[in-house]
């Protein structure tokens, strides 16, 4: 059984090394010939305004919603201050500020 190679000669004979541009001038006279239009001599771009493009952004919750998922958590008691509240002795407000007095005290001393 003989194979045939397929025909090729409907295929210019030109080959694709041909149609490499050489430099940058045949390049920009290439485009302007291609768009009708010469480019221009400066270009100004100004840089973009930052944009997230990634995903959509998260939304802000209001005040209502703020405080009805607040009021929804349980209340902790505070081992410092004996509280009841939404803190615990890791952030007590109180046990803080008698940090900063020390804290200040010392700093001048």
């Amino acid at each position: 059984m003989d194979y045939e190679t397929p025909s090729t000669s409907h295929v210019d004979n030109q080959s694709p090394v041909d149609d490499i541009v050489e430099n940058t001038a045949q390049k920009k006279k290439l485009m302007e010939e291609f768009y009708g239009v010469e480019a221009p001599q400066e270009v100004d771009v100004q840089p973009p305004e930052v944009v997230s493009t990634k995903g959509c952004g998260s939304r802000l919750p209001s005040r209502v919603e703020k405080v009805l998922k607040l009021k929804s958590k349980p209340l902790r008691q505070c081992k410092k201050c004996q509280e009841w509240g939404h803190h615990d002795s890791r952030n007590c407000d109180k046990f803080k500020e008698k940090e900063k007095l020390r804290s200040r005290r010392n700093s001048d001393v």
